[in-house]
């Protein structure tokens, strides 16, 4: 009975001391996201906006069936 009383305290302090460091690191977190500087307006030509890649860049000899044919045919063919 006393080694189930003791174990039972050590339970809910546990939990409890874990919860309460859970918080602790919310609100500090809070703190310092609310402490950060609102960003300046980027200097020159880094506010440009991105352009997407052409097709050929992006994904370079996969646009040719043939070629993605022929990849195919040689992974395949391979063994582990």
């Amino acid at each position: 009975m006393h080694y189930e009383l003791v174990s039972r305290a050590l339970a809910y302090f546990s939990c409890l001391s874990t919860t309460s460091l859970l918080a602790t690191t919310m609100a500090m977190a809070a703190v310092n996201v609310g402490m950060l500087q609102p960003p300046s307006a980027c200097p020159g030509s880094a506010c440009m906006m991105a352009q997407a890649p052409s097709l050929e860049m992006q994904f370079g000899g996969l646009t040719s069936k043939a070629h993605v044919e022929a990849v195919a045919a040689v992974l395949w063919s391979k063994t582990i």
